[in-house]
């Protein structure tokens, strides 16, 4: 009977480590994080060794400045076990492979393809290169048949899970073991790693890492994070500042459950007697999107107040709409392959609807009762899908924050109603005409 893996051994040089010394306040560290964000931002995205290699540093970095042994900053291997058992980094992995579905993808397939094998050892051994049309279960077994010591594959409990007949756990420290060993390999890999069957394991290794360290950054470093009011006007959420507090109590009963789900889903603080209890006071956009969009459900019509059914980037929209007094049918916020419209309960109510929506920048255009996204600027077809959805956003939070007038306004356009067409006259008899009748 194969022995229970060791999986203790991912952070065993941590020791009882809970969570790193998180350095909020230090000037100097975010200037060279930042230096280094940039070179991974603005190099091509087709360079992903020298992207990485950027990415690497701005973490280990930051790591060096929140181990809590400042004489072992320099030992990397106690970085990384520091970084694989930090419980703040294991949680938001954990949060983000349950709400969101492509994060949850591509963890499925990189731990599919683990362990991940030393190139090193790989060429002193005669190994040969993993063709990625290969079964990769097939040739890491007949790697084992060469008895690769330990610290040549990762994670380093990954043979004993394999022994047991065991899948390896789609957890942190498994995966940032993984990530780990692929900087090793591109680090000391040599000149043939570059055509290496395992570097096919650079592109989501540096993917995983950005998406679950970015949220370690400062408010004003590459990231978007904006404040709770903003963020529930924006997905449609009736919110309001009381007493420096955000209060939920002009929201409706389901509107309100339903954002103690998406609160639960992100982890981000609780809902108590219609008062936001938070975390923190930003948020950083994309996560809590990401919440909304594994919480909601897929109902394109429904009532304009039932946030739940409604698409992810047209809720606050359409719910704002509504309070300004043009009513809605149906929405869809096109799911990133179409661009997004709504249907007007009434002809008028599109006309009105697209009117507004153009009143700050042409971007909308009407036929019928359809009211559809057209693009803004010079070339508007060119606009990426993450720029359609985040207009959107951009949109409600406008109509949000200026509902109030733009009610008045509404309200005004709806008594100047469009000129009806003049009835025909009636056919006037032919002696008034001055034309003297046949005899």
């Amino acid at each position: 009977m194969a022995e229970k893996p060791d999986c203790g051994i991912l952070t065993s040089e941590a020791g009882d480590l809970q969570a790193l010394n998180r350095p909020a306040e230090n000037a100097e560290l975010w200037d060279f994080v930042r230096s280094w964000l940039r070179r991974f931002q603005k190099t091509d995205g087709d360079k992903a060794a020298e992207r990485f290699v950027c990415l690497w540093a701005a973490v280990m970095a930051w790591a060096a400045k929140a181990a809590p042994d400042l004489r072992r900053t320099r030992d990397g291997m106690y970085l990384e076990h520091c970084l694989a058992r930090d419980q703040k980094l294991a949680e938001r992995f954990a949060n983000l492979y349950k709400i969101d579905k492509d994060f949850r993808r591509k963890i499925e397939h990189f731990i599919a393809a683990a362990p991940v094998l030393l190139f090193a050892w790989l060429q002193r051994n005669a190994v040969g290169d993993w063709d990625p049309g290969q079964d990769r279960r097939a040739y890491i077994m007949k790697a084992f048949e060469k008895e690769p010591p330990d610290g040549t594959f990762a994670p380093a409990c990954g043979r004993g899970h394999l022994q047991a007949g065991e899948k390896i756990p789609a957890d942190w420290a498994h995966v940032f073991s993984m990530i780990a060993q692929v900087r090793r390999n591109l680090f000391h890999g040599g000149k043939n790693y570059k055509t290496s069957g395992e570097r096919q394991f650079l592109e989501p290794a540096m993917a995983i890492l950005w998406e679950v360290w970015r949220f370690e950054l400062p408010s004003g470093i590459l990231l978007s994070r904006v404040s709770w009011l903003r963020a529930l006007l924006r997905s449609g959420f009736l919110a309001q500042e009381v007493d420096n507090r955000i209060s939920l109590a002009e929201e409706t009963e389901a509107n309100r459950k339903y954002l103690q789900k998406l609160l639960a889903a992100g982890q981000f603080g609780t809902l108590k007697n219609n008062i936001l209890l938070l975390d923190e006071p930003y948020v950083e956009e994309s996560y809590w999107l990401r919440a909304v969009d594994s919480t909601h459900g897929g109902a394109e019509g429904g009532s304009a107040d039932d946030l739940a059914i409604m698409d992810t980037y047209m809720a606050g929209l359409v719910r704002w709409l509504n309070k300004v007094g043009i009513g809605t049918e149906l929405s869809c916020d096109g799911h990133g392959l179409k661009k997004p419209s709504f249907i007007a309960i009434d002809e008028e109510s599109a006309r009105l609807a697209a009117w507004l929506l153009n009143f700050r920048v042409p971007q909308f255009t009407q036929s019928g009762k359809t009211v559809k996204y057209a693009g803004a600027g010079p070339n508007p077809n060119a606009a990426k899908p993450a720029e359609r959805l985040r207009r959107m956003l951009d949109a409600a939070e406008w109509l949000a924050k200026n509902r109030d007038d733009l009610k008045v306004m509404v309200a005004a356009m709806r008594r100047v109603s469009a000129p009806k067409t003049p009835p025909k006259p009636e056919p006037v008899p032919a002696r008034e005409q001055g034309v003297k009748p046949k005899s």
